[in-house]
């Protein structure tokens, strides 16, 4: 005979990310495609699978799916919005970045190899 424990007493289910995050602080730009409307502000993380994005803004307004394009030295990464807090926008990119651009991107931004928090 089974005992199933009640829900209250099991451990949630922890999140694991497919990709390591970087701390870093990098100044760059996010349109949102679909009004054609950019932000200038600052990455704060970024991993092979997403970013999360900080605006120059006072106030930051809520805002979920929404397609974007970070444009990040010469390179332009689409991705949507898949929440918002107060630190910025959290953005998963379409398709992951390839591991020897994500290099490349390190090395020309100075990122330390360092895990986000």
């Amino acid at each position: 005979m089974k005992i199933a424990l009640p829900s209250f007493l099991r451990r949630p289910q922890r999140f694991n990310r497919s990709f390591t995050r970087f701390a870093c602080q990098i100044d760059t730009s996010l349109t949102m495609i679909d009004r054609m409307f950019s932000f200038e502000g600052r990455i704060i993380d970024i991993s092979r699978g997403g970013a999360m994005f900080r605006p120059k803004l006072a106030y930051i307004m809520h805002r979920a799916d929404v397609p974007v394009c970070i444009h990040l030295g010469r390179e332009e990464l689409f991705g949507q919005i898949v929440s918002t807090s107060p630190a910025g926008f959290s953005v998963r990119f379409d398709e992951p970045i390839d591991q020897d651009i994500f290099d490349d991107l390190i090395l020309e931004f100075h990122v330390m190899p360092k895990q986000a928090a």
